[in-house]
């Protein structure tokens, strides 16, 4: 799968269990969200990267990804890209050799400057919500206006625009994009109803 810097709203997957992983990616699939991504907290996360791509949703990748093995498990389960809490020169050298699109977590300039500079292309803030939101993204991009941010942490739907509109080429949203019930129930059509409700607010079409 060609690798794609995730953009508007990333869609962050984060279960305790893969069907019901499987069962929210299914239902993003033809949503408004620009990347589906599932992390490594999920039990067997290749292997639901690897069935959300093989039944052709587009844009999925890693998060949560901490070191090589996993970028290698994200590569060979056809994932496109891979997002990770922090900043780690293994883990972005080993993406960027396996041809993927590298998000690492950073939080300073420093941060933002130096994981950019070792070849991601991009720099997820984090924790976004806990360090200024919006006013932080643009305080940090007026000096640094070519690199791209993902944002990530404490992010409501309707906030999602203002980030984008102050720079940030996408955000983070998890849980707010489904209800726990459809999910368990296995219900792909109500959680892709409900989702398709919440990005009319944060990703109007």
């Amino acid at each position: 799968m060609a690798a794609t810097l995730p953009r508007g709203v990333l869609a962050v997957i984060r279960t305790t269990s893969a069907e019901h992983a499987l069962t929210i990616g299914r239902a993003l699939a033809g949503t408004g969200v620009g990347a589906v991504e599932v992390t490594f907290t999920v039990p067997d996360a290749a292997g639901v990267i690897a069935r959300l791509v093989k039944e052709g949703v587009p844009n999925v990748g890693g998060g949560t990804v901490r070191t090589v093995g996993q970028v290698r498990e994200c590569a060979e389960a056809g994932g496109g890209f891979v997002v990770s809490p922090h900043t780690d020169a293994e883990v972005v050298r080993a993406g960027v050799e396996a041809g993927l699109v590298v998000v690492p977590g950073a939080l300073t300039p420093s941060e933002v400057v130096a994981a950019v500079g070792m070849g991601a292309h991009a720099a997820k803030v984090f924790p976004i919500g806990a360090v200024g939101g919006v006013g932080y993204v643009r305080s940090v991009l007026e000096p640094l206006p070519d690199v791209p941010l993902v944002v990530s942490g404490g992010i409501a739907p309707e906030e999602v625009p203002e980030y984008l509109a102050a720079g940030a080429v996408a955000a983070c949203l998890g849980k707010a994009l489904w209800r726990e019930e459809d999910v368990v129930a296995g219900d792909v059509e109500a959680v892709r109803r409900y989702a398709d409700a919440v990005l009319d607010v944060a990703a109007p079409r």
